[in-house]
């Protein structure tokens, strides 16, 4: 178990935005760890941070910053070969210079465990702003997420157990995921084959103690999220999946971070100042925003709007990587579950077919006896997708990776959220 230290990331984003805002930090920060010459002044976020070279890629190189060569060539065994962090021995504060963090302001459930996110972008290099899908990083965009099990979910800057750090990382061939089990408190070991980790415990906003295992992913589980598959047109077409990240939309970055000086800023807006993000809208008005959503919004105060909001948010982050398509994709691809006839992105609009969103619609993935249709308004339990939601059976459990246990307050809020739809065809009689 180690002590969480927040204070230390927010410091970091302070830093980085007084680098942005043309003033000056005494925090040396990754651009020179060994507390060597400072970064040049700059107004870019990712000012001294360096790049790749071309040159080929080692993992026992020395290096004051960002190992980017081994990054665009090399698995390391260790996540410190890397030194994308000023103490190799944790990863959720203190990036390399140019690292940035960033969060979301509704986030995909992983068994209750808190994560710890960083983009780290060359220096020279810029983010490119997408209305709807995941951000355009370039080449050489390494994006960190940490999972950390936290003793209390209700208490979050408590002792926490940290678990994992997963990289994806840009490189000329596409993008490739890298998990790393923190085998000791000191540094995180490759695991190609994934890990899993057995009985352990934390406690719920409701005071539960819960128990269960915990699966690292091994590195070809994460293509079956974060890949979207093309509809093929006969046996000449031969195109092959494009892996994405998921988190990292302008609608779930679109959100204040308080940073350690109290300064609020939206996080787009600090990375379009920070000279990192091009094309953003200046009004930011426009810019779609997801709502805030986690275990400490109370479901029962939602209503209206607000229920239908954050239920749908909750569905595009948790579920639509694979139920989705058409729409802002690219033409003739789809999420790997896009053909299910379920599709629940964001950015559709729910009024133009109730049964993309599994409204009176048959499962076609087997199904279970007792759950006649994916989503009947005004039941949830006899709804056969929460139904998925709420058991760990993996026969029937959405989604099929990243938790071992229920998410109590995500069923609680889709649960409402079905219970208030438009009646249908199948729902039961008033």
């Amino acid at each position: 178990m180690r002590s969480n230290n927040k204070t230390t990331i927010a410091m970091m984003a302070a830093s980085l935005f007084l680098a942005a805002c043309g003033g000056s930090s005494s925090d040396s920060g990754g651009g020179a760890p060994d507390g060597g010459t400072p970064p040049p002044a700059s107004s870019a976020l990712n000012a001294g941070a360096g790049a790749p070279t071309g040159a080929e890629g080692s993992c026992d190189a020395n290096t004051s910053g960002v190992n980017w060569n081994a990054l665009m060539s090399e698995a390391c065994p260790k996540l410190s070969d890397y030194n994308l962090f000023t103490n190799a021995s944790d990863p959720t504060a203190a990036p390399t210079r140019g690292g940035v963090p960033y969060d979301l302001s509704t986030a995909l459930f992983s068994d209750y465990a808190s994560k710890y996110r960083f983009i780290f972008v060359p220096e020279g290099k810029t983010v490119s702003y997408n209305a709807s899908e995941v951000l355009d990083f370039p080449v050489g965009t390494v994006i960190t997420k940490t999972f950390a099990l936290p003793e209390n979910t209700a208490f979050r800057d408590g002792d926490e157990q940290v678990i994992e750090t997963r990289l994806l990382i840009h490189r000329t061939s596409g993008w490739v995921a890298l998990p790393y089990y923190w085998s000791s408190e000191s540094d995180a070991t490759l695991a190609i084959a994934g890990k899993r980790l057995n009985g352990l415990k934390t406690i719920n906003n409701q005071g539960q103690e819960i128990t269960f295992d915990y699966s690292v992913p091994n590195a070809a589980d994460c293509s079956s999220c974060h890949s979207i598959v093309p509809n093929l047109a006969g046996s000449g077409d031969d195109r092959g999946q494009i892996f994405l990240p998921i988190g990292p939309k302008a609608r779930y970055l679109n959100k204040d971070f308080t940073y350690a000086d109290g300064t609020v800023y939206n996080q787009l807006q600090y990375l379009a100042e920070g000279e990192l993000l091009t094309g953003l809208p200046f009004d930011l008005q426009s810019v779609e925003k997801a709502p805030v959503f986690n275990d400490q919004v109370p479901v029962a105060s939602l209503s209206g709007d607000a229920l239908n909001s954050a239920a749908r948010a909750y569905l595009d982050i948790n579920c639509a990587h694979c139920h989705r398509a058409d729409l802002t994709l690219p033409a003739d691809y789809a999420g790997p579950a896009g053909s299910s006839g379920v599709q629940l992105e964001y950015n559709r609009v729910y009024a133009d077919s109730p049964s993309k969103f599994g409204v009176c619609k048959e499962p076609v993935a087997g199904g279970k006896v007792g759950y006649p249709y994916d989503v009947i308004p005004g039941s949830p339990d006899n709804s056969y997708l929460l139904f998925r939601m709420s058991t760990d059976d993996n026969r029937h459990k959405m989604p099929e990776l990243a938790r071992n246990t229920v998410h109590q307050e995500g069923v609680a809020l889709v649960s409402s959220w079905i219970n208030q739809l438009p009646s249908a065809s199948c729902s039961p009689a008033p």
